[in-house]
């Protein structure tokens, strides 16, 4: 819970950071504050599209080019065909796209909560 806490955090501070007037600004000028909050606003549903897509790819069926399954099944038949270096270098492939899917969970949660606070916005 606390490593959640922790993401949702920055992702909350990115968005403000991306919104926040350049600090070498003599005055600060809340037009320019509020066009580079809508900006990044609008950037929020294509990027919560895209973390989809790509979690859905990722926990697809063996059919699903680039899933985990489908992986698995390109190491067994590297393995079936005595290519074992292949075999492990698929297998670690599996293994980075497995730790991925937690973190494109938490960048999904963080956009939520982005397209909660842009909606308070409106």
């Amino acid at each position: 819970m606390t490593i959640r806490r922790i993401a949702m955090a920055l992702g909350l501070t990115t968005i403000l950071v991306l919104s926040a007037t350049p600090a070498m600004a003599a005055t600060p000028d809340p037009e320019r504050r509020e066009q580079r909050l809508d900006m990044a606003c609008a950037r929020v549903p294509n990027l919560t599209a895209r973390v989809e897509n790509v979690l859905a790819r990722i926990n697809g069926d063996a059919e699903t080019r680039g899933s985990i399954a489908w992986l698995e099944t390109k190491a067994e038949q590297a393995r079936g065909n005595g290519r074992e270096q292949l075999a492990e270098l698929i297998e670690n492939r599996i293994a980075v796209r497995t730790e991925r899917i937690d973190v494109l969970e938490i960048r999904l949660d963080n956009l939520a909560e982005a397209a909660v606070f842009c909606q308070s916005r409106a």
